[in-house]
């Protein structure tokens, strides 16, 4: 009965003044005071001046939020994911069931439209568009608070007193020699006959690394973050990706079907970032000093091994002939175990899959004041700038 009296009333003037469609007439396409309009824009102009607040003050942001606020959010947060996770096996359980993140990503786009088809039987195209500018505003400052100030705070370099300049050929091939005489003790210590640990061991072995990292260094970060294996992890290693951070529930995905080295170093990778650490850089680089003082032997190598690729590709740039030699003249072991890395991500990714996720993913990192996908390359100084400090010497062995 109602339904039919809306329809059947010619619409009142305040009604058409509102946008509300009369019979017989479609919503106008531009509608809306502007005063309509400015509301629905105050979500993205309080993003972008907070967003310029944050990086004009990275003191006051990592004092205030990244070792003030957001380590009770994120506790806060995990408590809710942690128990998503022991509910229904997430955590340690491949492809069983969705996280809490994917869970959410599959209701997102039903709720969105029917919040957006209600605003176009209210005040058609106007009254969509304002909508849609408000939703994503309101998810970009959600973000922002929950976690996204972070890439704005102080550089973790300076939270860790190194010195990041420069990096010589000379310096690479001396960073990647030490790696490779680390990783043939691990490998004649019998860790190679290891390489299948399993995943349930791989991510509580990162979880007990974190734990042990801040507990010698504070500094590093305390949060909390629950590691999940992703029902979509094949997805995901088929599009070139191996982890994924929700900031909106703290759960750092991990691909279930990944290599044991990668495992290991993706979850310490992503738990870099539930700590606090957004840029890609310091969260790599943050992976391999977890790892490379972890008591498990396993992690400590994982560590070594990815991040030896990581130098090698530096040295590559640098000096294309320092790198031939080194590849000449490594050690079988190790290059066997790199050669393995290889050919399963050549087997499973898909190149088409690949591009578009990295140009994706090279699109969000620029949105947050990064360099692209090239940032992840960058945890090369870091290390280095480690090296030095060190005397030209890296950790090794348990650090008991």
């Amino acid at each position: 009965v109602l339904g039919a009296a809306e329809v059947n009333d010619p619409g009142l003037p305040e009604q058409q003044a509102a946008g509300v469609p009369s019979e017989g007439r479609r919503p106008p396409l531009v509608s809306g005071s502007w005063t309509a309009w400015l509301a629905s824009l105050a979500p993205w102009s309080a993003t972008l001046f907070l967003l310029g607040l944050a990086r004009s003050a990275p003191a006051v942001v990592e004092a205030s939020y990244s070792r003030g606020a957001y380590p009770q959010l994120s506790w806060l947060l995990s408590q809710v994911s942690g128990a998503w996770a022991a509910l229904t096996g997430s955590a340690f359980r491949d492809g069983v069931s969705p996280s809490l993140s994917e869970l959410c990503l599959l209701g997102l786009p039903v709720a969105a439209f029917r919040v957006l088809r209600g605003g176009w039987r209210r005040g058609g195209l106007a009254a969509v568009a304002r909508q849609a500018l408000a939703l994503s505003g309101g998810g970009a400052l959600l973000f922002l608070l929950l976690w996204g100030l972070n890439y704005s705070r102080l550089p973790l370099a300076t939270s860790l007193g190194l010195e990041v300049t420069g990096v010589s050929a000379t310096e690479l091939d001396g960073v990647a020699a030490e790696l490779e005489a680390q990783l043939s003790v691990e490998f004649s210590a019998g860790w190679e006959a290891r390489l299948g640990v399993s995943p349930e061991a791989a991510l509580r072995e990162a979880l007990l690394a974190w734990e042990e990292a801040v507990e010698r260094q504070p500094v590093l970060g305390r949060g909390g973050g629950v590691v999940v294996r992703p029902a979509l992890s094949g997805g995901l290693v088929r599009a070139g990706i191996s982890g994924i951070f929700s900031p909106f529930t703290q759960e750092a995905h991990v691909a279930g079907h990944l290599p044991a080295p990668d495992l290991l170093f993706t979850a310490c990778h992503e738990l870099a970032h539930a700590r606090g650490w957004a840029r890609e850089d310091e969260a790599n680089y943050l992976a391999w000093r977890v790892g490379s003082r972890a008591t498990s032997s396993e992690l400590r190598a994982a560590a070594r091994l990815l991040t030896l690729g990581h130098v090698l590709a530096a040295l590559g740039r640098a000096d294309r002939g320092a790198l031939v030699a080194r590849l000449e003249g490594m050690d079988p072991q190790v290059e066997a175990a790199m050669v393995a890395r290889a050919r399963f991500w050549d087997r499973e990714r898909s190149r088409t899959a690949s591009r578009a996720a990295s140009a994706v993913n090279d699109a969000y990192l620029r949105s947050q004041g990064q360099e692209g996908v090239a940032s992840y390359g960058r945890m090369v100084d870091l290390l280095v700038a480690e090296w030095r400090a060190g005397g030209g010497a890296l950790p090794a062995g348990d650090p008991r």
